[in-house]
């Protein structure tokens, strides 16, 4: 599935990505989009899926 970060005309450092299934995120940082493309692909190509749960380091940060 290939991921397409495009920036939007006029819109400063505003950025969309998209795959074939449609548009994923629009209005987004640089930084962003290049995290939300490295999510797309692990979910497409492994065995990862999301499961809503905090990280470990989200847990860390937090001190729960």
């Amino acid at each position: 599935m290939p991921v397409t970060i495009s920036k939007k005309p006029g819109k400063g450092g505003k950025f969309t990505v998209r795959t074939p299934g449609g548009m994923k995120s629009k209005g987004t940082s640089l930084k962003n989009a290049k995290a939300q493309e490295r999510l797309l692909n692990a979910v497409e190509h492994s065995n990862w899926r999301p499961t809503g749960a905090p990280s470990r380091l989200a847990k860390k940060i937090s001190g729960k």
